[in-house]
Order: structure tokens, then sequence, then C-alpha cells
């Protein structure tokens, strides 16, 4: 990883507004993680339906139907919906190339209000856990469980992150991050609906 910045993610509602979505099964409240195995920092005894921990879950109470309610705009490439983060095969197959196997992408039908099949994406979950920010090259503060990612620089450990392109923070509050390969991939590939923010790494 030589590149000076790795990228925390969000998203993008490119209809301009939030395009009304639901789930036709599953109970995401109920995902269980596979390794319970207590460790500090966020959902440090991995409780059900708290995704975004870092490591791998159960595919019982998954959903695997969907419903996009609109005809006009498909489904984006990366979006979230009741605490999951949804992609595409093309934002798939990117992470697949750069880091085979680690993740998990659990498919779920996309239908049309009207109950045909327009379409596939995938339940993405991040199964890398770190503790990556460097406290030695930052001046932020950390909280008693938190980084304030407001009260100074924040500066990610390259030795930590190491060859890792997908990984969840677990001292950093909505720390999903992707690496510098992974972002120029899916920028150049024109996928929809992911935002990328720079974060410093030595």
């Amino acid at each position: 990883m030589s590149h000076c910045s790795v990228w925390s993610i969000g998203f993008d509602e490119v209809a301009g507004y939030t395009i009304d979505r639901d789930y036709l099964d599953g109970d995401v409240d109920k995902i269980e993680y596979v390794d319970t195995t207590p460790d500090h920092g966020s959902n440090p005894s991995f409780k059900p339906g708290r995704m975004y921990a870092g490591r791998p879950v159960k595919p019982d109470f998954i959903p695997t139907r969907m419903v996009w309610r609109n005809k006009d705009i498909p489904p984006y490439d990366f979006f979230m919906l009741n605490k999951l983060i949804l992609v595409s095969d093309a934002f798939r197959e990117i992470v697949e190339r750069h880091e085979p196997g680690v993740h998990q992408f659990f498919p779920i039908e996309v239908m049309s209000e009207y109950g045909q099949k327009i379409g596939q994406v995938y339940f993405f979950n991040i199964c890398n856990r770190l503790d990556s920010v460097d406290p030695e090259k930052s001046t932020a503060k950390k909280g008693k469980l938190f980084w304030d990612t407001l009260s100074g620089k924040m500066v990610y450990s390259k030795s930590v992150i190491g060859e890792r392109h997908a990984w969840v923070d677990k001292y950093v509050s909505s720390g999903q991050f992707l690496s510098n390969a992974v972002k120029e991939d899916v920028v150049s590939a024109g996928l929809t609906g992911i935002v990328f923010n720079a974060r410093t790494v030595k």
C-alpha cells in the first residue's frame, strides 16, 4: 500500500432523494456473528443485529429478497438499507479481485413493487477488524471508546493495515474503510452510490 491515503466510505442518494426500498424477508436484528469471543472496541460482545464489527456472520436471518420502488432508476452499486451495505456484482468483483475470499457477499434478489425481478445485489459484510489508527502520529484525542475524529489529525497505520483492502476500525465510529486500490477501481468503473473521504496513512 504505497499511496498516502486510505478511504472511509459513505453513501450518495444519486436520485437526489431516498428511493423507497424494503426487505421482503429475513430479520436484520437477529443476524448473529460466527465468533463472539469478546474483543474491546465497537460491539465488544458481538451482539446480534449490530452490524459491521469486522467479523463473519451466519447466513440465518439475512434477507434474500428486497423491493426497490422506482421503475426509472435502477439500484445503485452501493447503498444502505436497514444497517446493511448492499452492493452490485461489479463492486463485489473489485473487492474479490484485491482480497479474494476474505469478505462475505450474500445475494439478495431485487424486486419491483409489482413483483418482478429487476436485479440482484449483495449484502457486503467486511470481515477485517483492526485497530488501525496510529496513536503516535495522530493528534486527535481518543475518548473512552472511539477516537474523536474532529479533535485533531487522524493518521492510519500502514503497517497495521498491511495488504488489507476493506476493514472496520473498531475504535472509529462508522469506521468502514477501503484501500486506495479498491477506490481507484470503483471510480474507474463509474460505480454509483459511494462517497469516498480521504484519510492519511503512514
